[in-house]
């Protein structure tokens, strides 16, 4: 019986061997491949803690902006509302987020941090950034900040075409 790396790497050989056309030369297809690889590793990074790369993304974003409200952090996750009111609940009824009501506006909910999600995010926090260095371990420091200048290059093109969500 093959492990999943073994699987993933025969995956790779027999790809290698097919013609795949013009496939491999486009951009979109290559950021796809790299973030279904990328999501993988961080994944797995991530499971001892119980929450998903999307949870700790969010997680992070409230810890740095406590109280935000949820259309807000919708709209910086690049999330519909109908998918991070879900997300919520779940952190919520883990007790890692919790829902207050604006004092200005009770109707209005906003989103905070608690205790417990601060330790998850604290330990959760060094194995993501493990995982960042396995991601680009084969980049010097330049070739890095090259290719995180050309990731934004890319997202900001296809924001200004008006296709992007922010």
């Amino acid at each position: 019986m093959l492990n999943e790396t073994s699987d993933m790497a025969g995956a790779a050989n027999v790809s290698d061997e097919l013609d795949q056309g013009f496939l491999p030369e486009l951009l979109g297809r290559q950021i796809r491949v790299t973030y279904l690889a990328t999501f993988r590793i961080v994944e797995q990074g991530l499971m001892a803690f119980g929450i998903t790369p999307q949870q700790f993304a969010l997680m992070m974003i409230v810890d740095r902006n406590p109280g935000s409200r949820q259309s807000l952090l919708a709209r910086a996750r690049g999330l519909d509302k109908s998918t991070l009111v879900p997300m919520i609940d779940r952190l919520e009824r883990d007790g890692l987020l919790e829902r207050r009501p604006l004092p200005t506006d009770r109707r209005i909910k906003t989103i905070w941090i608690t205790e417990r999600g601060r330790e998850v995010l604290d330990l959760a926090v060094p194995a993501v950034q493990d995982s960042d260095r396995l991601i680009g371990g084969n980049l010097s420091a330049e070739e890095r900040a090259e290719f995180l200048r050309l990731m934004e290059k890319v997202r900001s093109g296809i924001s200004h075409n008006g296709q992007g969500e922010e």
